[in-house]
C-alpha cells in the first residue's frame, strides 16, 4: 500500500515538472477521459482529440469496430491492464522499473492493434493485384457503376481474405453512408487500411465514379498494370532473411528456460528455490521485468520491420 502511495506522489511530481514541455499531451489525455465519461452517458461526442480518433480508425480497420463505445472500451481496458502490472510489480522492484512497466503494458494493446493493422496491410498490398483486376472486371460487367462493382469484388475475392475484408468493411460502410463527406471519410479509411500510394491512387479513383459518376475503367487498368510491373521488381530484388525473426522468436525464450534448467537441474537449487530467486526476490524480479520489456519491444520491432508492402 505504500509503495501504490509512493507512486502516485511520484506521478504527480512528474506530472507538475513536465507540465509545461507535454501540455498538449496532458490536454489530449484530459479529453480523452472526457470523452469515455461523455460515451458512457451516451453523449454525442463532437470534441474528438487526435489520439481518440487514431484509435478509432485502428480499430476500425482491425476489428470492425469504430464506435465510440468502442474506443471507450479500449482505453479502459488498457487502464486496467496498466493498473493491474502496477499492482503486481508494487514491493517487488523498484519504482522506476514498476513506472516503465505500468506505461509499456498501458500501450501495448494499443501497439498490439498497430501490428494487426500492419499485417493486414502487408497482406493487402502483396492482393492488390488480385483485387485490382476483380474490381476492374466487375466494373465493366455492371455497366461501371462503382458501389456494384465493390459489392461484388467483396463478395469474390476468395482467394485474397485481406482483401476481402477490406473490401467488406467498404461495400457495408458505403451501404450505410448518406452523404458525399461520409463515403469520402470511408474512401480514407479504405486507403489508410493498405495505406500505399496505389491504394491512394485507388481510393480517388473511386470517389471520382462513386460521387461524380465519372468513367474510371481505363484509369483502372492503367494501375493494374503498373502494379503488375512494381510486383515483377519486388519479385527480383526480394532476399529472404528470417535469422533475426528466429532469434527473437525462439532462440530468447529457449536461452531463459535454459537458465531454469541449469539452475534448478545442475546448481542443485530445484525449482521450489529458482522460483523463490526470480519471483520472490528484489533482484530476481527487476530482472525478470527488464527481461520482459525488452523481449516485448524487440517482438514488437521484429513484427514492423520483417516484411515490406508492395507500392509503387
Amino acid at each position: 500500500m505504500t509503495a501504490v502511495f509512493l507512486m502516485m506522489v511520484f506521478m504527480a511530481g512528474l506530472f507538475v515538472l513536465t507540465y509545461d514541455g507535454m501540455k498538449d499531451v496532458y490536454m489530449a489525455a484530459g479529453t480523452i477521459i472526457r470523452n469515455t465519461a461523455a460515451s458512457f452517458r451516451g453523449t454525442d461526442i463532437t470534441d474528438r482529440s487526435e489520439i481518440w480518433e487514431r484509435v478509432r480508425i485502428v480499430m476500425g480497420i482491425t476489428l470492425g469496430m469504430g464506435k465510440d463505445r468502442a474506443v471507450r472500451a479500449f482505453f479502459i481496458l488498457s487502464g486496467s491492464i496498466s493498473l493491474a502490472v502496477m499492482v503486481i510489480l508494487s514491493g517487488r522492484v523498484r519504482m522506476w522499473l514498476q513506472a516503465a512497466a505500468s506505461v509499456l503494458a498501458a500501450f501495448s494493446p494499443y501497439l498490439i492493434l498497430r501490428i494487426k493493422m500492419e499485417k493486414m496491410r502487408i497482406s493487402g498490398s502483396h492482393e492488390g493485384e488480385i483485387m485490382l483486376a476483380e474490381l476492374t472486371e466487375n466494373y465493366k460487367i455492371y455497366y461501371y457503376n462503382m458501389k456494384e462493382a465493390i459489392d461484388r469484388t467483396a463478395a469474390s475475392l476468395n482467394n485474397a481474405p485481406g482483401s476481402r475484408r477490406i473490401m467488406a468493411n467498404l461495400s457495408r460502410g458505403l451501404d450505410r453512408a448518406g452523404s458525399e463527406k461520409s463515403m469520402s471519410k470511408l474512401l480514407d479509411e479504405f486507403s489508410l487500411s493498405i495505406n500505399t500510394s496505389w491504394s491512394n491512387t485507388l481510393k480517388n479513383l473511386m470517389y471520382f465514379s462513386l460521387i461524380h459518376g465519372i468513367r474510371v475503367d481505363g484509369a483502372l487498368e492503367d494501375l493494374s498494370g503498373t502494379l503488375k510491373s512494381a510486383r515483377k521488381v519486388e519479385e527480383f530484388a526480394k532476399r529472404e532473411n528470417n535469422e533475426s525473426s528466429l532469434m527473437i522468436r525462439f532462440l530468447v525464450p529457449l536461452t531463459y528456460l535454459m537458465t531454469f534448467f541449469t539452475g534448478a537441474v545442475f546448481f542443485g537449487l530445484g525449482v521450489k528455490k529458482f522460483l523463490f530467486y526470480q519471483f520472490g526476490t528484489e533482484v530476481g524480479a527487476t530482472w525478470f521485468t527488464i527481461f520482459l520489456i525488452v523481449y516485448i519491444i524487440s517482438c514488437m520491432v521484429n513484427s514492423f520491420l520483417s516484411k515490406n508492402k508492395l507500392d509503387l
